[in-house]
């Protein structure tokens, strides 16, 4: 398959994701035109560049990012991509930055915790202060944007064979997967912890947002209900193959995060942290 057709295939069906049907090069250029009109404005200066970030959010978390490249007497759209700015936060440690200026693009690698690495592509680059990258650790909220998800029906207290196992698998790792993924495509699958139906409210397509347990990490998904099947269950299996991105935050986001106890956690969950290793 064509690189360019790959890309451009790809990036229609992330569109998707978050209600917007990017069918060809138009659409997707006027998407990145009103996103620059309409956008909250930010900029991150590169050596003698410039990135010039907009970002246009359309409520329930929900965005669309454009991303300009300025250079002397150059400039042009590097990027335009969706995203969605999600309600957990993960902290990352150890973990790098790689930057491709040109494209407008970022990608952050780095571990959760002590059992799972992640790859993503980090949407708030131009928000960011430069102080925070001198950090040893990242607060991130991260989320995956499905491009298809699966919900198993739950065979009782204990898993099917026929049911998939939990995992958390980069899908360039995976034979048959590999040549078409992205860096940051993964295959995941985890017991459904909560959901709740979204809407666009400027296209009104039907989303869905799931929160799954993969045993090595807890993550948010968002999915178009066309590109979902089967009904969303509470401890139901769910299977996505996803675009895994997220939003860098600094303190002051996640001091404003704060709503009370998180209800989707067990008790067991906080006592465990007190336990002593001897």
């Amino acid at each position: 398959m064509d690189s360019e057709l790959l890309s451009n295939t790809v990036m229609a069906e992330l569109f998707e994701c978050v209600g917007f049907q990017v069918a060809d090069e138009d659409s997707y250029n006027l998407l990145a035109e009103y996103t620059e009109t309409s956008g909250e404005r930010s900029h991150v200066h590169r050596g003698d560049a410039t990135l010039h970030g907009r970002c246009w959010k359309i409520g329930d978390g929900l965005e669309v990012w454009s991303i300009l490249y300025e250079r002397a007497a150059e400039l042009y759209y590097a990027d335009c991509r969706p995203a969605f700015r999600s309600r957990y936060v993960h902290t990352v440690q150890p973990w790098e930055l790689i930057e491709f200026d040109e494209d407008g693009e970022a990608i952050v690698r780095g571990s959760v915790g002590s059992q799972s690495d992640v790859v993503f592509e980090l949407q708030n680059l131009t928000e960011i202060q430069p102080s925070v990258f001198r950090d040893s650790h990242l607060h991130v909220a991260m989320a995956g944007l499905a491009y298809s998800a699966q919900i198993h029906t739950p065979q009782g207290a204990r898993p099917s064979p026929v049911e998939p196992a939990c995992r958390f698998d980069l899908a360039e790792r995976l034979p048959g997967m590999a040549e078409n993924a992205c860096e940051n495509d993964y295959l995941v699958c985890g017991r459904l912890l909560a959901w709740r139906e979204l809407q666009n409210p400027v296209t009104t397509r039907e989303l869905v947002w799931l929160y799954i347990d993969t045993m090595g990490i807890r993550l948010e998904i968002l999915v178009s209900r066309r590109a979902m099947r089967g009904r969303p269950r509470i401890g139901a299996l769910v299977s996505a193959n996803i675009w895994l991105q997220g939003h860098v935050l600094e303190a002051r986001e996640i001091s404003a995060r704060y709503e009370g106890v998180d209800h989707n956690y067990e008790m067991g969950d906080f006592w465990g942290k007190l336990r002593r290793s001897n």
